[in-house]
């Protein structure tokens, strides 16, 4: 019978019940290879206390307005363009592929305080796209938006106009009609106005 401390020859049958010897500084199958005196070790182990984790600290910082804005429009209108710049300064925007769409409702289900439509026309379209678009492709989309269309808030005709130029007009339409809703809430008393109660108001590029 081989003792603890004896170390076994290439010749022994038991050779592979040893242990396995350290790994070199070139040795990069162990990560972390520990003496089998370590192994036999017993106890609880005793870790370091982790640190709290505070998920307030990645919490994302209250929007300026509280309105829930939704942006509908054509392809390359620029929808996503404008929903990343009103977020950048502190409205709740977002996009709805109602072009794509045979449900004419579409937009509705997101729930939408206000409800802003980005129009571009053909050879505007073709420009921004660098392809060739047919019209019948943009009067379908015409089509499924018309329902948006008829209920949207703010109307914008992008031909001519810069993605800041398209933001600025935008954004002062909601600072206007922010001040309205808050001159409505005084005049009833307290009530207040749906941001969709009055008729649209359609802004072109001239």
């Amino acid at each position: 019978m081989m003792g603890e401390n004896s170390i076994s020859s290439p010749g022994d049958h038991d050779a592979h019940f040893a242990p396995p010897s350290p790994p070199s500084n070139t040795d990069h199958r162990h990560a972390r290879w520990r003496p089998q005196s370590a192994l036999l070790r017993t106890g609880p182990r005793i870790s370091a206390p982790s640190r709290p984790v505070h998920t307030h600290d990645a919490a994302a910082p209250h929007p300026l307005d509280p309105r829930n804005v939704l942006i509908v429009g054509v392809c390359s209108a620029g929808k996503s363009t404008l929903a990343r710049t009103l977020k950048e300064k502190g409205y709740k925007a977002r996009t709805c592929a109602q072009e794509h769409s045979y449900v004419a409702y579409l937009w509705q289900l997101s729930k939408p305080d206000v409800l802003i439509y980005l129009d571009a026309s053909l050879p505007t379209i073709r420009r921004r796209r660098r392809v060739r678009w047919p019209k019948s492709l943009l009067d379908e989309e015409h089509r499924r938006l018309s329902h948006a269309r008829k209920h949207c808030d703010l109307y914008v005709h992008t031909d001519g106009l810069t993605p800041e130029d398209v933001a600025s007009r935008v954004v002062n339409f909601l600072r206007n009609q922010k001040s309205e809703i808050r001159n409505q809430r005084l005049e009833s008393g307290g009530h207040t106005a749906e941001a969709g109660d009055g008729m649209s108001q359609d802004v072109d590029s001239n």
